[in-house]
């Protein structure tokens, strides 16, 4: 019996896994300790262990369960936006035509900007009646003078726009080089036959580059449950909270009302809905690669 080439490696990676997977695991499990006890640094009342108590409180809050709703239009409505307009780009990109070589180049922009920075651009951007929609709607004949940041429906749309100018083009970029992988003579079959451009890229490129659509979808989601710093410097989970998901509202029981445990069980149940979101995406993953080792 032969020995294996990586005989006698688990001494020297098992300490430096061993360290990780305590990192990982060690917040995870002093999060859901904290949620099981009441911890309010603002109370005189002594801390003890209440059990599910703060779990139960959750459903009869209605800031909560508002967050809640906040959080799935923040996932939903950009990372759907992105994956459509960033499958378009990369379609077009692919076509090589003229001037997308420096496209590729400016795709890249947003994405490496942090988003701390991307929040602050996109409220210059919005400033009422001096920023760059005000100049753009001006050189179209309008007046638009309106603070969109003010209200709560065109808040929450510009934090969907801002979440899709920084993400699309991590996905044209990922999607392009999926496209790159496929071969021409496919193509070039499918127009023997018939096929229109159109049905060409439905039937043939989708299908080929399902795996990577679909784990572009979940790093975009966890990427769009991550929008903390843009709602922190664009609208401050506000107007009346109309742009607070959870994680904002977690922060704000924890660092602004300084209520541990009930910033912690918000947390837990965000960590609950994030693993809820990614499964059905990682399953299909799993089954595509499967499928196409076969």
């Amino acid at each position: 019996m032969e020995n294996s080439p990586n005989k006698g490696l688990w001494p020297l990676i098992g300490p430096t896994f061993g360290f990780l997977v305590v990192i990982a695991l060690a917040p995870i499990i002093f999060t859901v300790v904290i949620s099981l006890y009441s911890i309010n640094l603002t109370s005189t009342m002594p801390s003890g262990f209440v059990g599910l108590a703060n779990y139960l409180d959750l459903f009869d809050d209605s800031q909560f369960v508002h967050s809640v709703i906040v959080t799935f239009q923040l996932i939903i409505i950009p990372v759907v936006l992105q994956i459509v307009i960033g499958l378009m780009l990369a379609i077009v990109l692919k076509e090589r035509l003229p001037g997308t070589n420096w496209m590729r180049v400016a795709f890249v922009l947003p994405a490496v900007i942090p988003p701390a920075v991307s929040g602050l651009i996109w409220k210059l951007f919005v400033v009422p009646g001096a920023g760059g929609l005000a100049f753009i709607t001006g050189q179209l004949g309008l007046d638009l003078r309106l603070d969109l940041l003010n209200a709560p429906a065109s808040a929450l749309g510009v934090i969907v726009a801002a979440s899709v100018w920084v993400g699309t083009p991590f996905v044209a970029l990922l999607m392009l080089s999926a496209l790159e992988t496929i071969d021409t003579e496919q193509y070039e079959a499918a127009r023997v036959d018939g096929a229109s451009w159109f049905q060409s890229h439905f039937y043939l490129s989708i299908p080929a580059i399902m795996p990577v659509m679909l784990t572009v979808t979940v790093f975009r989601i966890l990427e769009a449950l991550a929008i903390f710093p843009i709602i922190f410097v664009l609208t401050g989970g506000g107007p009346a909270a109309s742009t607070t998901p959870i994680n904002y509202y977690a922060y704000v029981n924890g660092f602004e009302y300084l209520r541990v445990s009930y910033a912690s069980t918000v947390i837990v149940f965000f960590f609950l809905i994030l693993m809820a979101v990614c499964a059905p995406f990682l399953i299909g993953i799993a089954r595509a690669s499967k499928t196409a080792g076969r």
